[in-house]
Order: structure tokens, then sequence, then C-alpha cells
């Protein structure tokens, strides 16, 4: 009896199965672009899988942890050496809880009052650029596993592996602290004529577009056309957006969160969005090296992961 049941089920699904290859095949008949279109998406879902990109995401959320501190340490540095008494203002507060959310108050006037603890240029400095430099390293990995070149280093078309990662962290510090001390300090919104709560929405979008194409296009060790990377964290920066209102949503809707981490509820809120923070990252960089398979063919695509043929 419970074979003759199971037999039937594997029928069922069976013949489910091949109802659902034929409508597909139909669909891709009527609107080819769309097929295409599935297609792409069906591979980079599977080689997305394939790669284990959610360990590799809890591995770069656990170096970005490690480098929050001596990072933001150095970014609130460099705010006060040009805003001056404006750092310890709510309207920086405001920015920055917009392009990090669910970042605890206590730790954020903990890190200014340690920045100002520290002088001029020195070691200090240095440490905290080192601090830093340990997530771009583990971000440097993870997209040399997205974009196949890990195990087969011969495919590895730049050098410098450590330049450009120190290059990254300099270069995405100084954009933020522009972009903040712009903000804050009120050109952009005078320039603009719009007031800043208005802007905030507006304008970080915007920046982590920039950044995330920014990483995309110059942290590989491959060269990354821009309008590959620019795809890859158009795809990101949307989804992250959406992801960060949906966490609110379930964070407020969830009352037994709070119930059950108590005091730390907002440590592991933000621990959580920024695991999930980098999955989507890494979602854009599968799709950005799919992109880059598909155009150049520098990278051959497993067999099991290749587009079917076409019908």
């Amino acid at each position: 009896m419970i074979e003759a049941l199971r037999a039937r089920a594997e029928g069922l699904i069976q013949g489910a199965a091949k109802r659902s290859e034929a409508l597909w095949r139909l669909f891709v008949r009527r609107f080819p672009r769309l097929g295409a279109m599935g297609r792409f998406s069906w591979e980079v879902g599977r080689k997305y899988h394939h790669d284990d990109c959610f360990s590799y995401a809890a591995s770069l959320s656990f170096w970005l942890i490690v480098s929050l501190v001596p990072i933001t340490t150095l970014l609130f540095k460099l705010l006060g050496l040009v805003l001056g008494s404006k750092v310890h203002g709510k309207a920086l507060l405001v920015v920055l809880f917009n392009l990090f959310p669910y970042l605890p108050t206590e730790f954020l006037r903990d890190t200014i009052q340690s920045s100002q603890k520290i002088g001029g240029l020195g070691f200090s400095w240095v440490v905290l650029m080192t601090g830093g430099y340990w997530s771009v390293s583990q971000l440097d990995t993870s997209l040399a596993h997205v974009f196949g070149i890990r195990t087969r280093r011969h495919r590895q078309t730049r050098r410098f592996n450590l330049v450009r990662r120190a290059t990254l962290v300099v270069g995405a510090v100084l954009l933020l602290v522009i972009f903040m001390a712009l903000l804050t300090g009120g050109f952009v919104s005078s320039l603009m004529g719009l007031p800043k709560m208005l802007l905030l929405p507006l304008l970080t979008p915007s920046l982590g577009l920039v950044v995330v194409t920014m990483i995309l296009q110059h942290l590989p060790r491959c060269h990354v056309r821009f309008r590959h990377a620019l795809l890859g964290a158009f795809v990101s920066t949307s989804l992250w957006w959406v992801a960060k209102r949906f966490f609110a949503v379930y964070l407020s809707h969830t009352f037994t969160f709070g119930i059950m981490y108590g005091s730390l509820s907002s440590i592991i809120a933000a621990l959580i969005f920024l695991y999930y923070s980098c999955a989507i990252f890494l979602l854009g960089a599968e799709i950005t090296a799919a992109f880059y398979r598909h155009e150049t063919g520098a990278i051959q695509v497993p067999e099991g992961l290749r587009n079917p043929r076409p019908v």
C-alpha cells in the first residue's frame, strides 16, 4: 500500500514537472526576451547556491564586525577634522542611521569619544587602517570565489592586490567623509533647496550604488566592465533598501524579539541585518560575474550550471 502511494506520488510529481516544462517552452516561444531573462536568473540562482554564498556572507559579516570599530573610529576622526563641533550633532547621527541602520546608539557615542583621543598622524592611524583592511581582504576572497579565480589563479588578469585593497579602504572612507560632511554641513541641501530629511532617502541609495559599483568593478582580480558592475550594484542596492524596509516591519511586529534578547536586541538586530546585507551584496556580485562570463567567456561555467539549449 505504501509503495503504491509512493509510486503514485512520484508519477504526479513527474507529470507536473513535464507540464511545467511544456508551459515554460511555450512561454519562451511567445516571449523570448522574458525567457532569456528567466534562464539568466535561474543560472544566477543556481550559481549562488553552488558557491555557498550564504556561508561566505557569514564569514564576510564576521570580518566586517571586526573592522567596524577601527573603520568608524577613523571615519569620525576625519569627520571631526572637517566638521569640528558639528560631528557631535544629531544631524550626523541621522545620516549614519540612514547609511548603517540598526547600529546601537551607545556604540556610535563611544566611537565618537574614542576618535577624540587620537592625535595627529601617527601609529594609531596605521592600526586603524590595518583593522579596516581585514574586511576588505575577506571581501576580495569572496569575490575571487564568486568569479572562479580563487582556485584557478591563472585566470587572474589583475595584479597588486594589496595595493588595490588598501586603495579601496582609503577611497571608501574618504567618499563617506565627503558625503556626510556635505550633507551634514548643509551644503547639498542649500544647493538643491531641499531639507535634509527629504534629501536622505534620495542621496543615500545613490551613494550605496556608487560604492558597490566601485567595489564590483575595481576589487575583483579580473578586469570587470563598468556596465557589468553597475548592473550588479543596482540589483544589490535595490534589494538592500527593500530588505531594510521589510526588516523594520519584521522587528516592529515581532514582540518576542525584545523578550528573547533583552538589552542585546539592538546589537542582534544589527548583526542579523549585516548578514543579510552581505548575502544581498554577494547576489549582486554573482550577477556581475554572470554578465562577465557571458560577454567575455573568460570564465567557464560549470557543466551543471550552463544555460539550457535554446528552444
